[in-house]
């Protein structure tokens, strides 16, 4: 952004030192005849022209009026330099007026090329052409601002969307993971009272040699009972048994806290 900034800026100063080499030395630049205005209204009115193009893209409309209004001003007030580089400041700053603003202003913008064009022909001839061009100029920034506007609407849907998806998406894993966890709180019924009572044990944060000193177990024992219990209950880890044993209700919360105990980080089976 900084830079597209900085190479407005420049291209205003280029059109600006253009002009006065117009004005000062016509014969260097190829089409300009002998400048017979008054070179120094001819000079304040041309830098009026170009410079204020630097904030073309920043205040577009208010640019447009300031440089139509200063080329009106060197029609009246002085004999116009005959090149192409007020022209194309004057292009410039139609473009910008409907390019880098909105469809009321653009509008806006369209009636004081035409006021303009009126004013700095020197004859109804002079003032169709200028109306033509600068009126193409200011179609061709309408139609980008359009198609920039589309761009942008579209970029909003496509980033809302993603949104939704992925709250969706997000809302679907969480339907699914308490339909496994509902299911596996009624399987629960069909587990062994051995098996009960190892899934109680880790319901309430247990390691598997703690399950099998409980018992009276060997850990072998306690692992192959752990891997019974996740292949009944259809689950992956013992995180999910400890989820499942608090919603079917057969560990219940202790006073301290509602929230089940970390399972223990140990192999599930």
């Amino acid at each position: 952004m900084q830079s597209s900034r900085e190479w407005v800026a420049v291209v205003a100063v280029a059109l600006a030192a253009a002009c006065l080499v117009e004005i000062s030395a016509p014969r260097l630049v190829p089409g300009v005849g002998a400048v017979t205005g008054d070179h120094l209204a001819l000079g304040v009115t041309s830098l009026a022209a170009t410079l204020p193009l630097a904030l073309r893209r920043r205040h577009p409309l208010v640019v447009l009026c300031v440089v139509i209004g200063a080329l009106s001003l060197q029609q009246v007030l002085t004999t116009p330099t005959q090149g192409l580089v007020l022209l194309l400041a004057a292009m410039l700053a139609a473009y910008s007026s409907s390019a880098h603003t909105t469809p009321r202003r653009a509008a806006l913008g369209g009636a004081v090329i035409v006021v303009g064009a009126a004013v700095m022909g020197a004859d109804l001839g002079d003032s169709a052409f200028i109306a033509i061009v600068l009126g193409g100029a200011w179609l061709v920034g309408f139609v980008v601002m359009q198609r920039s506007t589309d761009l942008r609407r579209a970029h909003h849907d496509n980033r809302e969307l993603s949104a939704r998806l992925a709250q969706a998406a997000q809302q679907l894993e969480e339907a699914e993971r308490r339909e496994a966890s509902g299911s596996a709180s009624a399987a629960i019924a069909g587990l062994t009272a051995r098996e009960i009572d190892v899934t109680r044990a880790i319901a309430q944060g247990k390691a598997n040699a703690e399950i099998a000193a409980d018992l009276y177990i060997s850990e072998w024992t306690v692992k192959t009972h752990v891997a019974h219990i996740l292949r009944k209950l259809g689950l992956r880890d013992r995180a999910q048994v400890v989820v499942a044993a608090y919603e079917s209700g057969l560990v219940q919360p202790t006073h301290r806290s509602s929230t089940p105990p970390s399972p223990t980080n140990e192999p599930d089976r």
